[in-house]
């Protein structure tokens, strides 16, 4: 298993740009499982249907490579939505109907600007179509949001990528508000990660993408 560190998460303040003593900070650790072509056959067949990571694990088929990389932008419409629902001032969830991992094959950002990414982004930098991104939804039967942790809390989400989504370079990463798998994003866009460099997910594979939220 590799560990790549990506770019830090944005720092929470109060005011003029001031930060608190103690400032908070919010990151990501995205975690990236692979199974190949055939262990995603032969898990189809035992299943008469497309499985899930949990399936695999049932199966007691192990991913063929797993890597991680730790770091993203906190958007700045992704904190809107979490400082209004904190408020009680509105807003939808991100819950497990309302809530996709996004994946695109993206060298620069939605902003216009080189990698990293920045708080302004509202999109992936990947070109339109499904050739270049994909947001899967996340569920409830494929991970729903899940608090953990003690120091720091963390908010976890998972979304499955069968055989036939996302395959191209997974270059970046996003969480958004949608409620079905596309490739058109929906508002607000959470968090950005850019250079991720995890690879090209090819046709007939199985990934699954794991997104961990701390908050310190």
């Amino acid at each position: 298993m590799t560990l790549d560190h990506g770019h830090a998460g944005g720092a929470l303040a109060a005011g003029a740009g001031i930060p608190l003593p103690g400032d908070g900070r919010a990151t990501t650790l995205w975690r990236v499982e692979r199974w190949g072509a055939d262990a995603t056959r032969w898990a189809t067949l035992r299943l008469d249907r497309a499985p899930t990571d949990r399936d695999f694990a049932r199966l007691r088929v192990a991913p063929y490579a797993v890597t991680e990389h730790l770091g993203n932008v906190l958007c700045t419409a992704g904190w809107t939505r979490l400082l209004n629902l904190a408020g009680g001032l509105g807003g939808q969830a991100y819950d497990n109907t309302h809530t996709r991992i996004g994946v695109g094959n993206g060298t620069v950002t939605a902003g216009g600007g080189s990698v990293p990414a920045v708080a302004a982004d509202t999109d992936l930098a990947a070109a339109s179509g499904a050739a270049n991104r994909w947001f899967q939804l996340v569920t409830a039967s494929t991970g729903g949001p899940t608090v953990g942790g003690t120091v720091p809390k963390t908010l976890t989400y998972v979304a499955v990528f069968g055989g036939s989504d996302g395959n191209f370079a997974w270059n970046e990463m996003g969480l958004d508000a949608g409620t079905a798998s596309g490739a058109t994003v929906t508002a607000p866009l959470l968090n950005h990660a850019t250079s991720i460099a995890q690879g090209t997910k090819a046709a007939g594979q199985t990934w699954t993408a794991t997104a961990t939220l701390s908050f310190t």
